[in-house]
């Protein structure tokens, strides 16, 4: 599996983009440039934050995303610590729409319950019922994914949103 610190060590070697040159936080910059590299310029460049729209993300040296095309990926200039599973730091979104959660009539169709307990696993899972969209925040794109599926399987009924199930799921990337 791919692994953050080594991503952000590789990209230690580079030159961090213009674009986020100016960012307060390190690791999100260097971060936000790495994905440059790899996508290009991103639809949105805002003072503390890039964003791609319809992303098919490129698979890692050694991880294959389960995930294959998300609606919006961003990196905001932010240090959102995080403790659970492991002590790490949050900058990265990746958004993906469920169909299956998709609001009906202007009102939200996921189970209250479930979204309960997406929050009650870890605080980097967002889910927007009205949206009918569900947004994962972390140190990187495959983290996202992880949570993404996690997210997906839980939906789908295939898993029961645990902290143990998230925690089995994410520990092997990290």
């Amino acid at each position: 599996m791919i692994k953050l610190k080594d991503l952000l060590f590789e990209q230690e070697e580079k030159q961090i983009h213009e674009l986020v040159s100016h960012w307060k936080n390190e690791k999100a910059q260097k971060y936000a440039s790495l994905l440059i590299e790899k996508y290009g310029e991103p639809e949105t460049k805002g003072e503390e934050m890039v964003l791609w729209k319809d992303v098919t993300l490129i698979d890692e040296e050694k991880y294959e995303y389960k995930i294959k095309k998300i609606d919006k990926l961003y990196v905001i200039d932010e240090n959102v610590e995080h403790a659970f599973p492991a002590p790490h730091i949050d900058y990265c979104y990746s958004t993906i729409a469920i169909p299956k959660i998709q609001a009906e009539d202007g009102e939200s169709t996921i189970e209250p319950d479930l979204v309960g307990k997406f929050a009650g696993v870890t605080g980097s899972i967002i889910i927007d019922g009205l949206k009918g969209e569900a947004t994962a925040r972390c140190g990187d794109t495959v983290a996202n994914d992880v949570t993404l599926k996690f997210v997906m399987d839980a939906i789908d009924g295939k898993v029961e949103p645990t902290k143990d199930e998230y925690k089995n799921r994410i520990l092997p990337t990290r």
